[in-house]
């Protein structure tokens, strides 16, 4: 019998993990064909969910971005929190830890590719992935594993928090055949409470993210847990993280592509067609990075993270009753 407790310290430790967890791979029973553990891995009994926290210094090369208009630093989030570090670290790990189990507990298992980028083309790959992991062919919703594994829960902004990072980790899986005692859902104090916080909603520039209202809602389920989360705008949020308009530049000037906060999918198709071609990055043309959402949210000790180490002048009080 496996000691589930011992595999999770010493996969913690042997691959210098922040975040690990256990689910059973029919937590996930009720997603749609094709991205149920069964469907991806005949004979699933587990989903492994595992991720690293982004340095608090790399973050705040968002600040110096955002607050200060010095957008060369924007380069060490774009680097350590987004393109680079996060996904080699964890497309490696994914490998490793799916070869030692298969090695030492001859359990099948297959790695779960995650954080898909965006496509040059729209017809390759719409922008829904903002909004909908399937819209980009990832084979299993990681977000919800974590929740099955409970490693925290779901925001407003429908970012996944923890209790110790908040929405600042990068997590992946490993579904497999080895049966593991899962992890129970996460019961600590309620990370995200919109009504009261709404910080997210408050600082999207393009109102992507919709004020806590009646009919603006959605709901996330997994088996013995049910989430409300906003129903964001893909489309708004598409706008301002791929720098559709001049005011979202980041290190590189962009034209004016769209000119609503709330474009259709036939003007975002369009708009993808006159993307400018960029050297820097992976994805080769410019972004402004805008994670709002992510830098200004207040879970995972933000305040004495960021506000108490003088990274960031930025005042949730300003914007909520506390």
């Amino acid at each position: 019998m496996i000691n589930t407790e011992e595999l999770k310290s010493f996969l913690k430790t042997n691959y210098d993990l922040d975040l690990v967890g256990f689910a059973s791979a029919d937590a996930l029973s009720d997603e749609p064909e094709g991205h149920r553990p069964s469907d991806l891995m005949p004979g699933a009994k587990s989903i492994i969910v595992f991720g690293r926290s982004f340095a608090d210094g790399a973050v705040s090369g968002m600040f110096r971005a955002k607050e200060d208009g010095n957008f060369s630093a924007q380069s060490s989030y774009q680097a350590y929190c987004d393109e680079l570090a996060p996904n080699i670290l964890l497309f490696n790990d994914a490998f490793k830890i799916t070869a030692y189990l298969e090695d030492t507990f001859h359990a099948v298992s297959v790695p779960c590719p995650f954080n898909v980028m965006q496509s040059m083309r729209w017809k390759h790959a719409p922008g829904k992935f903002f909004a909908d992991p399937y819209g980009q062919g990832m084979p299993l919703d990681i977000g919800k594993a974590a929740l099955a594994a409970g490693l925290g829960e779901f925001g407003w902004s429908r970012r996944f928090l923890t209790p110790e990072y908040g929405p600042r980790q990068m997590l992946t899986a490993v579904i497999t055949t080895l049966e593991l005692t899962p992890d129970a859902p996460y019961d600590g104090p309620v990370l995200c409470n919109p009504e009261e916080c709404g910080i997210c909603a408050k600082v999207c520039p393009t109102g992507a993210i919709p004020e806590p209202c009646a009919g603006c809602a959605m709901e996330i389920r997994v088996k013995g847990k049910k989430q409300t989360v906003s129903d964001i705008d893909a489309n708004a949020c598409t706008v301002a993280s791929l720098a559709l308009r001049s005011e979202f530049k980041g290190r590189a000037p962009v034209p004016d592509l769209v000119s609503s906060n709330h474009p259709t999918d036939e003007e975002l198709e369009a708009a993808f067609e006159k993307k400018p071609i960029a050297g820097g990055g992976m994805e080769h043309y410019p972004r402004s990075f805008c994670e709002k959402c992510l830098i200004y949210c207040p879970v995972g000790r933000w305040k004495e993270r960021f506000s108490d180490t003088g990274l960031t002048s930025f005042k949730h009080s300003e914007l909520t009753n506390n």
